[in-house]
C-alpha cells in the first residue's frame, strides 16, 4: 500500500483556510502539502522556505508573479486558486486536476491520428491565449505539463515568468524548460516571449503525432544543439498538420505564427472554418484508448468531502507506473502504512491496464493504468497545477529503492541487478560516482545514493537543466544550474562547498583535473575554476555554439566551439591550436595516447594529433554522431544515430567491428575491464566485448536509457526515463 509522507513536528496544521492533512513533497522553493478547503476541495498548498520568505526582494517578486498567474483564467488552463505572499509563512494554493498526462497517454497507446492532434492543438492554443493575455509566458510547455480530460486538455504549471523579462524566480535557482521542447532563444539565453511557447506547442504536437520529439532523443546538450542548429524531423507527420508544426518550429521567433494565427491555421488544416472542426470540449475528441484511460482515472475521484488520512512512510516499493512528479516510498524503518478505506469515501481503481509485449512500435512496455497511490487517495491522475512545477516538485526525502530485497549481492553474476533506486519520473543524466555515492540529476534535484545499499543519502536542489549530468572527483560533485552557476556539492553530506557564477546558462558537463574544474557556458566561454576555493583561474572565449563538454589531458584542455575543436593550455588559458571540424562540429572530445577524438553531425569521427592540431584520419559512420567517444585497448568506441556502436582502430581509423542495436539515440559508451557499455532508446544496457564486438550480456531497464552508463568498483550504474537508477554487476 502506497502512502503520502506523514506530517512531522513543525509542519503546519492550517495554512490560510486550508487544513493540512499530509506532505506531498518538496522543491527548491519550499514544502508542498495536501490541503482541504472548508468545503472539502483538494488543493496543493505550497509553503515558501523560511530563508527565502525572509528576503524582501524575493517576497516582492513572488507576489508579482503569483498575481500574474492568478490572472490566467482559461477553459484549458488550471491555475492558482489562493495565495498569501505576505503571510507567515508565504504560501499559495493550486488545484488538483484529474486527468492523464499527455506523455503517459502517448507512451501507453502510441501516436494519435491527425484529427485528435488538431483538436489538442486548438485547446492548447486557447490555453496559451489565456496565459499570454495575463502577460505570462509558460516557458515549459511539454507533454507532462498537459493533462487530458474528457472535456479537453489542461495546461498546468504556468506562471514561471512574466512576458518580456527573465523570470525573477528563475534567478533563485528554479529550472525552466525541458530539452527538446525549449525554443532556440531560450537555450541561447536570449529574451523569451510568447513565440517561445508557440515553438514548444509545435514540438508537443509533433510528439503527439509521432510518439517522439521532433529533434530526436539523446543527452540534454545533443537535443539542445539540434533545436538551435538543425531542422526538425517531421517526415512522419501528415502533410496538413506538418505544415502547421513546421511554422511553429521556425528558428526565429518572428517567423512563428501568433497564437491567434495558429488557431486559424489549425482550422485550415482540419478543413473547417471554425478553430477546428472537431473541438476538444466535445465527447469523442480523444482517441478511444486514451479516452478509456481518462475515464478510468476520473471515476476514482472522492465520493465525499472528508479528507484522506495522512499516512506514515513505508518501505514498500512505489508503483510501477509513477506519474510525473511522484517519488518513491519512505525508509524501511517507518511504521506500516494505514490503508485508505472505501468507507472513508475513496474508490479503489480498476485493475491497471497492461500493454502488450514490447515491439518496435511499442517500445515502452509498462503499465498505463493509474497508480494505486493516487487512485486510493481519490485524485486519479491529478497533477498540481499553476505556478512553477519545477520549483514545487512532489517528492519525499526517504529511500526510494523499489525492491524490498535490494541490498547488493556481492557474488551476483554479470549483468544481474544489485539494487534499484527510484529517484523521480524521467532520469536523463548520467550517474557520477565518488566516495561511495552515486549521483544523478533529475530536473534540478541532485539525488545521492549509497553505492552499497541503494538507499538515498541526500538530495540537493541545484536548479540544473533536465538531463545535465554531474561530474564527480575527490568526494565532490560538480553540476551547473540553469541560472548560470557552477555548484560544488560535498558527496557525503550534500552541503554546498562553493558556487561559481558562469554568467550564462550551462548545458555541458564539467571536467575535473589537477585541482581545477573546467566548464563551458552556452555563450562560448570556457571557465577554469579552482576546485578547492571556487575562484576563477582564467576564461577562454571558445565561441558559439558551446555545447561541447571539455576533456583534459597532459596540461591541455580540449573543447568545441564555433565549429572547431580548441586546445587550450591549462596553466595560462591560452590557445595552442584550433582544428575546424565544420559548421556543425559538436561532440565532446576524448583524449588518449596523443590523439583527441571528436564526432560530428556530419557523421564522421575525427582523430586529431594533440601536438599539432592536424587531422590524422576521419571515420564515417552511418548517421550523425553526438556520442562522446571512449578510448581503450587500441580502439575508440562511439555510438551513431544509425543505431550502432562502433569500434575503430586508433592507429589507422579502420573499423574493428560494428555492433547493431537498431535504436536511434544510442548513448555514449563507457569502457572498463575489456567491456564497452552502452544504453539504448529501447531501454536496454548492453555489455559488448571490446575485442570481438560480441554481446556479453544485456540488462533490460524497461524504458529509454538516454545517458551513458557509469562503471565503478565492478558495478555498472545506469538510469532510465521511468525514473529508476540501477546498479548492475559488471
Amino acid at each position: 500500500m502506497e502512502a503520502f509522507e506523514v506530517l512531522e513536528a513543525g509542519d503546519p496544521e492550517q495554512v490560510g483556510r486550508y487544513r493540512i492533512v499530509a506532505r506531498l513533497g518538496a522543491g527548491g522553493m519550499g514544502r508542498v502539502y495536501l490541503g482541504r478547503s472548508p468545503g472539502g476541495r483538494a488543493v496543493a498548498v505550497k509553503v515558501v522556505r523560511a530563508e527565502l520568505a525572509e528576503d524582501g526582494d524575493f517576497r516582492r517578486r513572488f507576489a508579482r508573479e503569483v498575481a500574474a498567474a492568478r490572472r490566467v483564467n482559461g477553459v484549458f488552463t488550471a491555475g492558482v486558486v489562493d495565495a498569501d505572499p505576505e503571510g507567515a509563512p508565504a504560501w499559495l494554493a493550486t488545484a488538483y486536476v484529474p486527468g492523464v498526462p499527455l506523455g503517459d497517454a502517448v507512451a501507453a497507446h502510441g501516436p494519435w491520428p491527425e484529427g485528435p492532434v488538431l483538436a489538442l492543438g486548438a485547446g492548447l492554443a486557447e490555453a496559451l491565449e489565456a496565459i499570454h493575455a495575463a502577460d505570462v509566458v509558460h516557458r515549459d510547455l511539454k507533454p507532462s505539463n498537459i493533462l487530458l480530460a474528457a472535456d479537453g486538455p489542461r495546461v498546468i504549471d504556468f506562471g514561471i515568468s512574466v512576458a518580456g523579462e527573465a523570470s525573477a524566480l528563475t534567478r533563485t535557482g528554479m529550472v525552466v524548460g525541458t530539452p527538446g521542447f525549449m525554443s532556440p532563444e531560450q537555450l541561447t539565453g536570449k529574451p523569451v516571449g510568447p513565440a517561445g511557447d508557440v515553438f514548444s506547442l509545435g514540438a508537443v504536437l509533433a510528439f503527439t503525432a509521432t510518439g517522439a520529439g521532433p529533434f530526436g532523443t539523446g543527452s540534454a546538450h545533443a537535443l539542445s544543439f539540434r533545436v538551435v542548429y538543425e531542422e526538425p524531423d517531421l517526415r512522419q507527420i501528415p502533410p496538413a498538420l506538418r505544415a502547421v508544426v513546421a511554422r511553429c518550429l521556425a528558428k526565429e521567433p518572428d517567423q512563428r505564427p501568433t497564437v491567434a494565427a495558429l488557431l486559424h491555421q489549425l482550422a485550415e488544416a482540419a478543413g473547417g472554418e471554425q478553430p477546428v472542426a472537431h473541438t476538444p470540449t466535445q465527447p469523442g475528441w480523444l482517441p478511444e484508448p486514451v479516452a478509456a484511460s481518462v475515464h478510468a482515472r476520473t471515476v476514482t475521484a472522492p465520493r465525499r468531502q472528508a479528507p484522506p488520512p495522512a499516512l506514515p512512510e513505508t518501505s514498500e516499493p512505489p508503483p510501477p507506473d509513477p506519474v510525473p512528479g511522484e517519488r518513491g516510498a519512505g525508509p524501511s524503518a517507518s511504521p506500516a502504512p494505514t490503508p485508505l478505506r472505501e468507507q472513508d469515501g475513496f474508490v479503489r481503481p480498476p485493475p491497471a491496464e497492461r500493454l502488450p509485449p514490447r515491439s518496435p512500435a511499442n517500445a515502452v512496455g509498462r503499465p498505463s493504468g493509474i497508480t494505486r497511490r493516487r487512485a486510493l487517495l481519490g485524485l486519479g491522475g491529478a497533477t498540481v497545477a499553476g505556478l512553477g512545477y519545477v520549483g514545487w516538485k512532489s517528492s519525499d526525502g526517504g529511500s526510494s529503492t523499489r525492491e524490498p530485497d535490494s541490498a547488493p549481492t556481492l557474488t551476483a553474476p554479470s549483468g544481474e541487478q544489485r539494487w534499484k533506486f527510484y529517484a523521480s519520473r524521467g532520469v536523463y543524466s548520467s550517474p557520477a560516482v565518488t566516495a561511495g555515492t552515486v549521483c544523478v540529476n533529475v530536473y534540478g534535484d541532485l539525488h545521492a545514493v549509497d553505492t552499497a545499499t541503494g538507499k538515498r543519502r541526500w538530495r540537493s536542489h541545484t536548479g540544473s537543466v533536465a538531463g545535465l549530468s554531474p561530474a564527480a572527483a575527490g568526494g565532490v560533485v560538480y553540476i551547473s544550474g540553469a541560472d548560470g552557476t557552477l555548484h560544488a556539492v560535498d558527496a557525503a553530506t550534500g552541503k554546498r562547498r562553493w558556487t561559481f557564477p558562469t554568467g550564462d546558462p550551462v548545458y555541458t558537463v564539467a571536467a575535473v583535473a589537477a585541482g581545477v574544474v573546467y566548464i563551458g557556458s552556452v555563450h562560448g566561454t570556457l571557465h577554469a575554476v579552482d576546485a578547492a576555493t571556487g575562484k576563477r583561474r582564467w576564461t577562454f572565449p571558445a565561441g558559439l555554439p558551446n555545447y561541447s563538454s571539455p576533456a583534459v589531458a597532459e596540461g591541455v584542455v580540449y573543447v568545441g566551439g564555433d565549429g572547431a575543436l580548441y586546445a587550450v593550455d591549462t596553466v595560462t588559458g591560452k590557445q595552442r591550436w584550433k582544428f575546424p571540424i565544420g559548421k556543425e562540429g559538436f561532440s565532446s572530445p576524448a583524449v588518449a595516447d596523443g590523439m583527441v577524438y571528436a564526432g560530428s553531425p556530419d557523421g564522421n569521427l575525427y582523430a586529431v594529433d594533440t601536438a599539432t592540431g592536424r587531422q590524422r584520419w576521419k571515420f564515417p559512420t552511418g548517421g550523425k554522431v553526438y556520442s562522446w567517444s571512449a578510448v581503450a585497448d587500441g580502439a575508440v568506441y562511439l555510438g551513431s544515430e544509425d543505431g550502432a556502436l562502433y569500434a575503430v582502430e586508433t592507429s589507422t581509423g579502420e573499423q574493428r567491428w560494428k555492433f547493431p542495436i537498431h535504436d536511434r539515440g544510442v548513448t555514449s559508451p563507457t569502457v572498463a575491464d575489456g567491456l564497452v557499455y552502452v544504453g539504448s532508446a529501447g531501454g536496454d544496457v548492453y555489455a559488448v566485448d571490446t575485442a570481438t564486438g560480441r554481446q556479453r550480456w544485456k540488462f533490460p531497464t524497461g524504458s529509454r536509457v538516454s545517458s551513458s552508463p557509469t562503471v565503478a568498483d565492478g558495478v555498472v550504474y545506469a538510469a532510465n526515463s521511468e525514473g529508476n537508477l540501477y546498479a548492475v554487476t559488471e
